[in-house]
């Protein structure tokens, strides 16, 4: 039976963008018997909720600007508003297309799935989800919808029909899962960049209602991101039928790991950015070339999700399929301006050593460049030092955070303990 459980196949989504990669993984089903409590109806709920109120913190922004008469600024927050919005729902209405694939291919319906389904056929229900940034509202609404099914199949006996709603439900936990990341990475980050730059060349030690609500906007955004990472590792070794799950304590290191890595890496692009902002783009567009070109190098899993489900995996891609993939590498490349995330199944002990050693270097320089280059009111305000120590102690609390993740945390010591029992 284990065996039959090992051969199955996985979750499309999950084999193109699977977790941290351990040979040693022991299998770890979803239960026999899923148990959905109120508590996690009760989170699918307060993160639509959250979702919605995070949206209404950027076109709040956007809409002071205007007010003020600061154009310029209103067009580069829509802009970092509108383009990831429409990055999500092209990448949503993929992740649906393959879902209608892969139930058309089984005994499964398509009928659950009504809601996503306007994404992909009505060109005015996808531009409503691109100004309502609605591409993950729509898949946590379709995680909730299966997991109140799974909880009434329950109470009804139904044990095979609740199995099948939990497992649906794992899988557009991962889909949205996904999402967030991209949303977090290609519209927060970005958008945290530019308003803290705002607030260094603008900012005369003054205490607004302005200033509390930037500050407010950018650690709420901040937490958002290292949440994200860390719900997006959570969900896909949830979902994978072939791997161990990651406990609490993991889950914790990974959002420090996450949280403080991307906090290093804002607070220097924004301080680089007040000062020198063609050069600062100028550098990020050269980072983000480098980063698409190591995931075309290697590009199993970007390939993957482009491809046509029914085609065989040993036939070479199309000239549709290829182009795809170039342009889904790009778009991982903005993230990789941030933060690492792993786009194929290997292991990662050199991929991360390369890319946290090439931030770390990003960091200090813009840092350094900062410190001897900005204005003299500058270097006379309070947070001229504290910038410059929260940058470097972040990044290796985060670095640390991953060390003692991947040491003592990491689902595959679970193996090692059983196997350690079992030895005595």
């Amino acid at each position: 039976m284990e065996q039959e459980n090992r051969e199955r196949r996985p979750f499309h989504l999950a084999s193109i963008f699977p977790g941290i990669h351990f040979d040693v993984d022991l299998t770890d089903l979803p239960p026999d018997i899923p148990s959905i409590s109120k508590l996690d109806v009760f989170f699918l709920v307060c993160s639509i909720i959250m979702h919605v109120v995070d949206m209404g913190f950027d076109y709040n922004i956007a809409i002071r600007y205007y007010l003020d008469d600061k154009v310029a600024y209103f067009v580069w927050t829509m802009c970092l508003i509108l383009v990831p919005s429409l990055i999500n729902v092209v990448i949503s209405s993929r992740m649906q297309h393959q879902d209608k694939q892969m139930s058309s291919s089984t005994s499964d319906t398509s009928s659950d799935y009504k809601t996503t389904r306007l994404l992909i056929k009505n060109g005015l229900y996808c531009t409503i989800a691109v100004f309502l940034q609605l591409a993950p509202v729509i898949h946590y609404w379709e995680t909730l919808k299966c997991a109140l099914k799974a909880r009434k199949c329950k109470k009804s006996g139904d044990r095979v029909t609740e199995r099948r709603y939990y497992i649906r439900m794992l899988k557009e936990d991962q889909d949205v899962a996904l999402l967030r990341v991209f949303e977090c990475f290609l519209e927060a980050a970005p958008q945290q960049v530019l308003q803290l730059t705002l607030m260094l060349k603008h900012y005369h030690n003054e205490v607004n209602f302005t200033f509390i609500h930037q500050v407010a906007s950018i650690v709420s955004s901040l937490t958002s991101m290292g949440w994200a990472m860390a719900s997006y590792h959570r969900s896909i070794r949830l979902a994978q039928q072939n791997k161990l799950n990651i406990g609490v304590a993991g889950t914790v290191l990974q959002f420090l790991w996450h949280f403080s890595i991307t906090v290093a890496r804002i607070l220097s692009l924004g301080v680089i950015a007040s000062v020198w902002p063609l050069y600062t783009a100028i550098g990020c567009l050269i980072h983000w070339a480098i980063m698409t070109i190591w995931i075309l190098i290697n590009s199993h899993g970007v390939l993957e999700f482009c491809r046509a489900y029914g085609r065989p995996p040993h036939m070479l891609p199309t000239f549709k399929e290829r182009v795809n993939s170039i342009l889904f590498a790009a778009v991982v490349g903005i993230v990789y301006i941030f933060i690492y995330l792993n786009t194929v199944d290997s292991n990662t002990f050199w991929k991360h050593l390369c890319f946290y050693g090439l931030c770390f270097a990003e960091n200090i320089t813009t840092n350094l460049l900062w410190r001897y280059t900005c204005p003299p009111e500058v270097r006379e305000a309070w947070y001229f030092n504290v910038f410059f120590i929260i940058c470097i102690v972040s990044f290796w609390l985060g670095i640390i955070a991953m060390i003692v993740y991947y040491t003592k945390f990491h689902p595959s010591k679970k193996q090692h303990a059983s196997n350690s029992l079992q030895a005595i």
